[in-house]
């Protein structure tokens, strides 16, 4: 389709001094700007039909006045895809002066040549919907909703959302005006979702229909509260048809909750508002509601000519919709005012009407109207999931194969990888362990032979002197008497004692023997020292002829001595069995006496220095050291120190 080349300057000066006289609102008055500033003629053409739309919601007289225009440029520039867009706005213009039988053509005539022209889903979604408007003002309510959900598709199709959002809301609409107000409901807030979820213009009728619904179902809280929400964002946005319907759902709620002054108050604020619409649709409504209201403040004769002022205009303009609730509201003041007659008659019209609105309009034709729409569009998003399923089969399973292939391999050299580095890990952990648990336990041997060697070749040689020196000296003295000889003897005994004892420690820190003979006579010689008047001990070795490793013989060493030292300390014990036995699964240390025991479960929290030094050592040469012991029964400590462990 040729777009439109020229725009006719004689008619942008009369058409821009015209709407000097219109109320000066800052979104018209910006578009008027940037039309009067724009140069090129295809952007001016564009901007011309915003401004139309624009006029919709606040004259729709200038909105008509815009179209005509551009419908004469595009048959002039032989532009069907201009005269198309603008008459969208013809449609409305007509739908709004009670001509909706010539918008309901109009529209008819464009969606039948946009079904053939690719790429147009969004326009014939306005299409749709202004045919549906149509259709609600030719009370022709069922098929108003068909043309809303195809509206509703088409919009869908074409993402757009602004128009899905309003399609959402016509079908509220329908549903409110057959008083299936909580199926109503469901619908508006799918327009807000809608609305919300893409952060487009809210719809300020959407708010006020939702309070209607509410009126209906005498939830007033919820009335007052989106009446006022729509009539906030009908104020922002100079939307006067939603602002005057907001005023008048206040009013009719007020009304049922008998608050009428506030009613009327609402009422009388919708009126100069709505006149500012001249749309004759919504002006008899509120007329037949205010002469309800009338009747109820038992003032008729204002209810009455009301009633049949909003008549007069109806049945001049062929409002049929509207007159069963102003035949209610005339009958409802007859009735007040005593002239039943009257009121009855009018009653009966209202009955007839009604049964002629529904009647097209059933429950089950609703119904099959939301399957059928729901249907098609989970077949609709399953045939685009197919397609697409299909156009990515084939690069799918191209790729599938050697992407599997790539992993599968990715993972085999991953974990062997892995296995490699973990192995490589312990075997070097392990290492560090041995050599640190080596480390600690040489250099606590060296040091105890430091000692052992310190005592000996230091302290005791140094008190092997004293003795002599002492020895030497006695022979000099010249004692007074007995007694004083008597304790120099004892000085010199003490020192002796002392010699010994130094030797004794030395030789126990390190034994000579020990490195000499092995094990088995190490801890012969150790046990012939300890008194048996004191600790009766009984010593029992096997298999220990040939030596063993030198860490393994000090290791045992010193645990063996350390659980001797123990006993003596603190068993209480008179007698004590110890076993050596070395086989071809290791070596195994047995150590029982008669002493009074304690309570095993006691031993982590009891465990002190030495024994944790012997779970240490022995958990080094990879053994195991155990413990069997009850208060009273004595104690058994069970050492294993495993054969390939003996030469770790």
């Amino acid at each position: 389709m040729k777009k439109c080349k020229c725009i006719l300057w004689p008619f942008l000066l009369y058409f821009l001094f015209v709407l000097q006289a219109e109320a000066q609102l800052s979104k018209t008055d910006s578009l008027r700007k940037l039309i009067n500033a724009e140069l090129n003629q295809e952007k001016k053409t564009e901007l011309m039909l915003k401004l139309a739309t624009e006029f919709r919601m606040i004259n729709y007289d200038s909105s008509f006045f815009i179209t005509e225009e551009l419908i004469r440029l595009s048959e002039k520039e032989n532009n069907d895809d201009l005269r198309l867009k603008a008459e969208i706005n013809k449609v409305y213009y007509f739908i709004n002066h009670t001509k909706a039988d010539s918008g309901l053509l109009v529209s008819e005539k464009n969606i039948r040549l946009l079904n053939k022209i690719k790429g147009t889903d969004s326009l014939q979604a306005q299409y749709y919907g202004a045919a549906g408007l149509s259709l609600m003002r030719l009370n022709r309510q069922k098929d108003a909703m068909e043309n809303f959900y195809q509206a509703l598709r088409k919009s869908e199709k074409a993402g757009d959302k602004f128009s899905m959002a309003k399609a959402q809301h016509n079908i509220g609409w329908a549903l409110m005006e057959l008083n299936r107000f909580n199926e109503a409901i469901a619908q508006f807030n799918s327009s807000i979702e809608t609305v919300n979820q893409n952060k487009i213009a809210k719809i300020a009728l959407t708010f006020t229909n939702i309070a209607s619904c509410y009126g209906a179902i005498k939830k007033y809280d919820s009335v007052y509260k989106f009446a006022r929400l729509g009539i906030q964002i009908a104020n922002a946005q100079n939307n006067f048809p939603a602002e005057a319907n907001g005023w008048n759902i206040m009013g009719t709620a007020y009304s049922n909750e008998k608050k009428y002054q506030q009613a009327l108050a609402c009422f009388l604020k919708a009126k100069p508002i709505r006149e500012k619409t001249g749309d004759p649709f919504f002006i008899v409504s509120d007329l037949a509601v205010l002469s309800e209201l009338y009747a109820l403040m038992n003032k008729t004769d204002e209810g009455l000519r009301t009633g049949k002022e909003a008549l007069t205009i109806a049945k001049k303009e062929n409002i049929q919709a509207k007159l069963p609730m102003i035949y209610r509201a005339i009958a409802l003041n007859y009735e007040k005012s005593g002239n039943y007659a009257a009121a009855a008659e009018l009653y009966k019209e209202v009955n007839l009407l009604k049964d002629s609105i529904y009647e097209n309009a059933s429950t089950e034709a609703l119904a099959e109207m939301q399957t059928k729409y729901e249907t098609e569009k989970k077949e609709r998003i399953i045939q685009e999931q197919q397609f697409n399923l299909r156009k990515k089969n084939y690069f799918i399973a191209g790729i599938a194969t050697l992407v599997l292939l790539a992993v599968l391999l990715t993972w085999l050299f991953y974990n062997r990888y892995k296995l490699k580095q973990e192995t490589k890990l312990q075997a070097a952990l392990f290492t560090q362990q041995q050599l640190a648990a080596t480390a600690v336990l040489q250099a606590e041997e060296n040091e105890r032979q430091r000692i052992a060697k310190d005592l000996h070749d230091g302290v005791g040689q140094m008190m092997s002197v004293a003795k002599m020196n002492l020895s030497a000296f006695e022979n000099q003295l010249l004692f007074q008497d007995e007694e004083q000889k008597l304790s120099f003897e004892r000085i010199i005994s003490l020192v002796d004692d002392s010699c010994r004892e130094v030797r004794t420690v030395s030789h126990q820190m390190m034994p000579n023997i020990l490195l000499k003979s092995g094990l088995a006579k190490a801890v012969a010689e150790f046990i012939d020292k300890i008194d048996k008047r004191i600790l009766k001990i009984n010593l029992h070795t096997e298999g220990l002829n040939e030596r063993i490793e030198e860490n393994t013989e000090i290791v045992l060493y010193r645990v063996l001595q350390e659980i001797v030292n123990n006993v003596i300390k603190h068993s209480g014990a008179t007698q004590l069995d110890i076993s050596l036995i070395k086989d071809a699964d290791g070596i195994s240390a047995t150590i029982e006496d008669n002493g009074k025991g304690f309570d095993i479960s006691t031993l982590s929290e009891k465990a002190g220095i030495g024994l944790r030094n012997m779970k240490a050592r022995v958990e080094y040469l990879k053994g195991t050291i155990d413990f069997d012991s009850s208060p009273g029964k004595g104690t058994l400590v069970a050492i294993h120190i495993p054969a390939n462990k003996e030469s770790a």
